[in-house]
């Protein structure tokens, strides 16, 4: 997660399935516009994670993140950021492989 949020593009590609590459590089543009840069603790693998509509086969086991950051909103000036982003991975070629993901701004923390 860490090398998603600020490493090179080129450092995650592998790990991510090949149907969803694209929309996995658009979302770390995504992510660096709403001004998240950190990742809070370790990623957890939960077991109650809601089916995926997209991928049902991923069932219900997908690692949880808490993102950090701040964002520059006008005439409010710095407002601070946080985030869920659920990830559901699958074994391929003696590795795992990014099959889906889903990502929530949370309410603002005051």
């Amino acid at each position: 997660m860490r090398r998603l949020l600020v490493g090179r593009w080129d450092a995650i590609e592998g790990d991510v399935s090949a149907l969803l590459r694209q929309q996995m590089r658009d979302f770390q543009a995504t992510i660096r516009r709403d001004g998240v840069r950190k990742v809070r603790g370790r990623g957890a693998l939960r077991h109650d994670c809601p089916e995926n509509e997209v991928v049902p086969e991923a069932g219900r086991d997908c690692f949880v993140y808490r993102l950090e950051g701040r964002q520059a909103v006008l005439v409010a000036g710095v407002r601070r950021v946080r985030a869920r982003f659920r990830l559901w991975v699958a074994p391929q070629d003696d590795t795992w492989q990014v099959i889906n993901y889903d990502y929530e701004v949370l309410p603002a923390m005051r």
